[in-house]
C-alpha cells in the first residue's frame, strides 16, 4: 500500500498543510501576553551558569521542552517527523509523535512516524475516542516509545466530517490504559482548547503521570476542520474563540492537582512564553506550530536552538538559577 493511498492519508496531509497556514489560530489569545516576568538588572550569576535541565516522566532532559504532537500517517509527515526528531535529539528534549491511529491500521506507515535519531523521551500518541488498552500497548510497541500521550479532542471530533465524538466512559478507559501500560507513563493532553479543573481532577484519579493542559491560544482544530470541509466550516466558525486560555487552564490545573506534573502548551511562541509557563507552575512546555513551520523550511534544529537560548536568557534575567526554579516569585503579577 502506498503511503498516500492510506484512507487517512488525505486527511492527515490536509491537517499538515492547513495547520501551517493562516486563519487557524484562536480568536482570543493564550493569556501569556498579560503575564510579565520580573526583570533583574542584577541577576547575580553568569548566564552560562543557568541550568535548563529537568526530570520529566523518569527521564533527564537538557531543557523542559517538548515537541508537541503534530503528524504521521502520510508521506508528507515523514520528512517533518524526521527533522523534528533529529532536532529534539540534538538538543536533548522530548517529542510526542502524531496520532498513531493510522499506524495501527497499517504498520507499513511506521516510517512516517519514527525514523532517524531518537530523542531522550519519545511518546506515542492515541486519541481518546479510539482508546483501548490492547491498541495502546500495540502502538507503544510498534514505535518503541517510552510511554503514551492520549489526546482529548471532543470539539474537533464533533466538527470533523469523519469524526467519532464518542466520549462516554473515557475517564474509565484512560484508567484502564494506565493500569495496562504500567510502569510506562501515560500523559493526557487536550489538542488546544484547554481543560477545566474538574477534568484535571478526573485524570489524576485515573492515575495519569502528567497532564498537558494544551490551552486555547494556538491552533484551533475546529477551524482547521472547517477549512477542510464547507459544511464543517459553517459549524466551526462559532467556536473560533472557544476554550480555556492557556494561562487560565494552567492555573486551574495547578489548583486542582498541586502535585501532578503539568505540561503547558497552546500558543507558546518562544522561549519567553515558555519561561512564563514554567513560572506559572508547569514542569515542561510544549510547542507545535512554530516548530512545524521551521521543519518545513529545513531549519528545525536552528529554530529549537533559538527557543532554548531565549529560555535560558529569560530564566537568567528573571533572577532564577535554573528553569526548574522558576515560580510565582519570578512573576510581576504574582
Amino acid at each position: 500500500m502506498a503511503l498516500e493511498d492510506h484512507a487517512a492519508g488525505g486527511r492527515k496531509a490536509d491537517h499538515l498543510r492547513i495547520a501551517a497556514g493562516s486563519g487557524v489560530t484562536h480568536a482570543h489569545g493564550s493569556g501569556l501576553d498579560a503575564v510579565r516576568l520580573r526583570h533583574r538588572a542584577l541577576p547575580q550569576r553568569d548566564l552560562a551558569d543557568v541550568s535548563l535541565d529537568v526530570d520529566l516522566l523518569g527521564r533527564r532532559l537538557r531543557a523542559p521542552l517538548l515537541v508537541s504532537a503534530m503528524t504521521g500517517g502520510t508521506g508528507a509527515a515523514a520528512t517533518v517527523n524526521e527533522a523534528l526528531a533529529a532536532a529534539a535529539a540534538e538538543h536533548g528534549i522530548a517529542m510526542v509523535l502524531g496520532s498513531g491511529r493510522a499506524l495501527l491500521d497499517d504498520p507499513a506507515l511506521l516510517p512516517t512516524y519514527a525514523r532517524g535519531p531518537r530523542p531522550p523521551l519519545l511518546l506515542a500518541n492515541l486519541g481518546a475516542a479510539q482508546l483501548e488498552p490492547a491498541r495502546a500497548a500495540r502502538l507503544v510497541e510498534l514505535l518503541g516509545a517510552d510511554g503514551l500521550s492520549i489526546h482529548l479532542n471532543p470539539l474537533q471530533e464533533a466538527v470533523q466530517p469523519e469524526g467519532e465524538p464518542r466520549f462516554a466512559g473515557v475517564a474509565e478507559r484512560i484508567a484502564a490504559v494506565v493500569a495496562h501500560l504500567a510502569p510506562l507513563p501515560v500523559v493526557v493532553k487536550e489538542v488546544g482548547f484547554g481543560m477545566d479543573g474538574e477534568d484535571v481532577r478526573l485524570l489524576r484519579e485515573a492515575g495519569v503521570a502528567a497532564v498537558d493542559v494544551a490551552g486555547a491560544g494556538g491552533t484551533n482544530w475546529a477551524l482547521v476542520e472547517g477549512l477542510r470541509d464547507r459544511g464543517a466550516g459553517a459549524v466551526a466558525g462559532a467556536f473560533a474563540g472557544w476554550g480555556v486560555p492557556t494561562v487560565e487552564a494552567l492555573r486551574d490545573a495547578r489548583d486542582a492537582a498541586p502535585d501532578l506534573p503539568l505540561i503547558a502548551s497552546g500558543g507558546v511562541r518562544d522561549g519567553v512564553d515558555a519561561a512564563k509557563c514554567l513560572a506559572l507552575g508547569a514542569t515542561a512546555v510544549g510547542m507545535a506550530r512554530p516548530l512545524l513551520i521551521a521543519a518545513q523550511a529545513g531549519r528545525a534544529a536552528e529554530a529549537l536552538g533559538t527557543v532554548l537560548e531565549q529560555l535560558r536568557i529569560a530564566v537568567w534575567a528573571a533572577g532564577a538559577p535554573s528553569a526548574a526554579a522558576l515560580g510565582p516569585d519570578h512573576l510581576r503579577d504574582a
